[in-house]
């Protein structure tokens, strides 16, 4: 008598059975049957969800039935794939075969191999782990992952071999081995998340194959737009241009000899000439496009190092302090994760990168990271991205390698740091009226110092939502990133803060992570007196006004750090009422204190941007009010912090020339 077969572990398997089941994790085990010899099945085998079937280059026949279930495995050896019908392929049961398109495929042959007829038009995934060539015989298209493990090519053969992209995730391509999806007909589609702004928008795109150009941006309801190329690039005042381009590529050397109406930054950006123009692997273009289109990219698909050289433009040039930026972008057709890029890879190049996120037709928020801070490291495929030369270099080279790619489907998780984070870390979140978000994070590590550093500090790039949160560093640099050598009682960030319009605003202590013992964090809002332990109270609203919002609040806030309870106070005196002239100052400046502050004797203290006392006096107070001269003969120039305890502690802003 012939009897069934039920496999739920891994098993070696043949002989003749009537019925075979492998089961899968849900349905009785993780089963995986790998053929030793010939299997003959007189009734049906059926592989379900969570099994796999190894074939092994042994006969798999009999008058029975085959059914592959959705999120199967099944490993093929043979020469000729898999077929529908007949007595060829890995399968060569008699009765009906059902291959499921939301089966994993793998080709693991001795020789050269086809897929053959039975492979559906669409599968969950597809492995080659041959040392030869695996041939496409029919159109496919992979939904998750194609993995190209051994010596041998996927060779597409003239078929067309789609990676799809939909809200689910992107599918992407694993080089494993030496082998490649070799042939041009390979197509990688970009869908767009309209989470941020489900309409028009600009979003930074990337080639994943050779042989893209302009026009291949193009989707059944977007054309690019680029009719008014030659005289966007020259003009002086491109915002009038009509009708307006939706293309760009990104030329640093433009801020050299370009004279227009536009930010030194937004100078760069420039209009490609022709829909023949190729998009060059690893750079980025920024497209003016709804999130309802997929875009499509056919061709070659790209794997191995990819070198990109990138310049800066001389410190005797015009705008040279905003030069050296580059638009680079994903070369691959894969998910790349920033932070598996080391030193040698981004040779001369500041450490940080920046990725667009759209929030309307032409605002948007840039998201910086660096050194395991700020938002994700992640790159998606077909992604571009901002990269800058450091300060001091005129040229540097960005290497893409493999080893940077990610290698599974789906919602991605960064790969950041093997042990966990103990770096002292701050994040603070600026909320407009709108919901609008931006955020800027503080951290400390052993290295940075209170200066940029281009391995541990990332410069803001300003959002053209036109909200902007950043500190600033002594020499007035403005950074998205702050690292700092340790957070100490003395610590003080200046932060700069810039709105689009006159309304309330948040701000908000999204994270506070192993701050030293003691110690806490403290926003201060030097107009109204105002200082905030921000672990008790981590929301602190604020007023703009429109004069206010019409400039960079540059004076009123500032981020601290102090023993627990030493700094929080009352509102009683609002710091605006202090007088404090004239600001800036040279040599001295005049202090000027409303009565009623509650006591006689007042310290104050006037603190350099590292947090560090330069000068400190007891000044006796009247109960009119009191004026006294602070002199500063002999301190450098910069922007320093006045602050006076009386009862409260308030803090006014002081430049000094």
């Amino acid at each position: 008598m012939i009897g069934d077969l039920i496999v739920s572990t891994p098993q070696n398997v043949q002989g003749t059975y009537n019925h075979v089941l492998v089961t899968g994790p849900t349905t009785g085990g993780a089963g995986v049957a790998t053929l030793t010899g010939p299997l003959t099945v007189m009734a049906g085998l059926t592989v379900q969800d969570g099994g796999t079937l190894v074939t092994s280059c042994q006969p798999l026949s009999g008058p029975g039935t085959f059914t592959l279930a959705s999120g199967a495995t099944l490993g093929i050896c043979d020469a000729a794939g898999i077929s529908i019908t007949g007595p060829t392929g890995a399968v060569q049961l008699a009765g009906t075969r059902s291959f499921s398109p939301d089966a994993s495929y793998v080709y693991n042959g001795l020789g050269p191999q086809l897929t053959g007829s039975g492979l559906p038009s669409q599968a969950r995934n597809l492995t080659t782990t041959n040392a030869n060539d695996v041939t496409l015989t029919s159109p496919l298209t992979v939904a998750q992952v194609v993995t190209v493990g051994g010596t041998g090519d996927l060779v597409l053969n003239g078929l067309p071999f789609t990676l799809p992209s939909g809200p689910g995730g992107t599918a992407l391509v694993v080089n494993v081995g030496s082998g490649v999806v070799r042939g041009t007909t390979g197509t990688m589609q970009r869908y767009l998340d309209p989470s941020t702004n489900p309409g028009r928008g600009y979003r930074h795109y990337s080639s994943p194959v050779a042989g893209s150009t302009v026009a291949s941006l193009a989707t059944p309801g977007f054309a690019p737009e680029i009719s008014q190329a030659n005289a966007y690039n020259v003009s002086a005042t491109p915002g009038t241009i009509t009708p307006f381009p939706t293309v760009f590529g990104y030329d640093q050397s433009r801020l050299a000899t370009i004279s227009s109406a536009y930010s030194a930054f937004d100078k760069g950006f420039f209009v490609p000439t022709a829909l023949a123009t190729p998009l060059a692997v690893g750079r980025g273009y920024a497209v003016n496009i709804s999130a309802a289109e997929v875009v499509s990219f056919t061709g070659q698909f790209t794997t191995g190092d990819q070198v990109l050289a990138l310049d800066r433009n001389t410190t005797t040039t015009a705008e040279a302090d905003e030069a050296g930026w580059h638009l680079v972008g994903n070369p691959y057709p894969a998910p790349l994760d920033f932070a598996l890029f080391d030193s040698a890879d981004r040779l001369n190049l500041d450490a940080s990168c920046y990725v667009v996120e759209s929030a309307g037709p032409y605002a948007g928020a840039y998201r910086a990271y660096i050194n395991g801070v700020g938002g994700s490291s992640l790159i998606g495929s077909s992604q571009g991205f901002f990269v800058r030369v450091s300060e001091g270099q005129t040229s540097g080279m960005l290497t893409f390698h493999n080893r940077q790619r990610l290698t599974s489907f789906g919602p991605q998780v960064a790969v950041r740091r093997t042990t966990a984070d103990t770096r002292p870390l701050v994040q603070l979140e600026l909320q407009a009226p709108t919901g609008t978000t931006d955020n800027f994070y503080a951290y400390a590590e052993a290295g940075a110092t209170v200066g940029f550093d281009a391995q541990y500090d990332a410069r803001k790039l300003s959002n053209s939502t036109g909200l902007n949160l950043a500190s600033t560093t002594g020499a007035g640099a403005r950074l998205a990133i702050d690292g700092r050598p340790a957070f100490a009682a003395t610590t003080v960030l200046p932060l700069t803060i810039d709105v689009p319009a006159a309304g309330n605003y948040t701000l908000t202590a999204s994270t506070l992570r192993n701050l030293p013992l003691g110690l806490s964090a403290y926003l201060t809002d030097a107009a109204t007196g105002q200082t905030i332990n921000l672990s008790r109270k981590p929301t602190y609203s604020f007023t703009v006004t429109a004069s206010q919002a019409s400039a960079l609040l540059v004076e009123r806030f500032s981020l601290r750090f102090g023993l627990v309870g030493t700094l929080a106070n009352s509102t009683a005196t609002p710091a605006a009422e202090i007088e404090l002239y004239p600001n800036p100052a040279h040599g001295s400046f005049t202090v000027g204190l409303p009565p009623g502050l509650g006591t006689t004797v007042a310290q104050v203290e006037l603190l350099n941007n590292m947090g560090q006392v330069v000068h400190r006096q007891a000044v006796h107070l009247s109960a009119g009010g009191t004026r006294f001269v602070m002199t500063t003969t002999g301190l450098a120039t910069g922007i320093y912090s006045l602050r006076l305890q009386s009862g409260t502690t308030l803090v006014r802003r002081v430049v000094l020339e």
